[in-house]
């Protein structure tokens, strides 16, 4: 009985002992297949890397760039596979576009040179879209995106947030907002400063509006009404061209 004891443990401490050296055997296998596929990624050819967004373009609007006229770029934010938030079958990415294009046409109406940085439903990466303005010398670049809260559906309002340090952002945000606050309709709840890419990486005054909540009921039906997109690019487009006007 003694010896078949001794045997036993003998054979626990041997499956113990081969159960470590298995597992450490995995673990130095998926490190070595890790860094193998950093190390592939960071070799790979950066046209091959664009393949990782598919249907992505910068798209210039039709019209054409207006001698004396501001130039300001206007980014529907997400796009393709990236659809932002949503609400059922509301989408973020098809209210920015929304809003965008009747922005564009408001702002052309008022003698300003429009360019898009996409006017459908693909993906742009967030450095092509400040790249895009930035290369086009733009005076203005304003993106458009709709907020959510996860934690209280209660929570409203427009927000206009620019880059820290950016005086002339937040002269743009404050027009903005200004003119929001004209009406009742569009609930406000004013400028912020906004540590976001397209933001940091733009060159001109450029301002990101949360346009309103998607987790809201009352603002999400307010958002996808295309008299209140009307109303809010109205108010989008007079506080654009007010901060323009007042450009040296």
């Amino acid at each position: 009985m003694q010896i078949k004891r001794k045997k036993l443990r003998r054979l626990k401490r041997r499956i113990k002992a081969w159960a470590a050296r298995i597992l450490v055997l995995t673990v130095m296998i998926l490190m070595g297949v890790l860094c193998l596929r950093l190390g592939l990624w960071i070799l790979k050819d950066p046209a091959d890397l664009e393949t990782m967004f598919e249907g992505a373009r910068i798209v210039e609007n039709a019209g054409e760039e207006k001698e004396g006229s501001p130039l300001i770029v206007l980014d529907a934010g997400h796009g393709g596979r990236d659809q932002g938030t949503s609400a059922g079958s509301i989408l973020e990415k098809e209210i920015n576009l929304s809003v965008v294009k009747r922005l564009a046409g408001i702002l052309e109406d008022a003698g300003a040179a429009v360019l898009l940085t996409r006017e459908d439903d693909t993906k742009v990466g967030l450095e092509d879209r400040a790249n895009f303005a930035n290369q086009k010398e733009a005076e203005f670049f304003v993106s458009i995106h709709c907020n959510y809260c996860e934690d209280d559906a209660g929570v409203i309002g427009l927000e206009c947030y620019y880059r820290d340090g950016s005086t002339e952002g937040e002269a743009l945000a404050n027009q903005i907002v200004s003119r929001m606050e004209e009406t009742e309709e569009i609930s406000c709840r004013g400028t912020r400063i906004g540590d976001f890419r397209v933001l940091n990486k733009t060159e001109m005054p450029a301002v990101l509006v949360e346009i309103g909540y998607l987790s809201n009921q009352g603002e999400r039906m307010k958002l996808a009404d295309e008299a209140y997109q009307k109303l809010l690019t109205e108010k989008l487009a007079e506080g654009i061209l007010a901060a323009a006007s007042s450009e040296p």
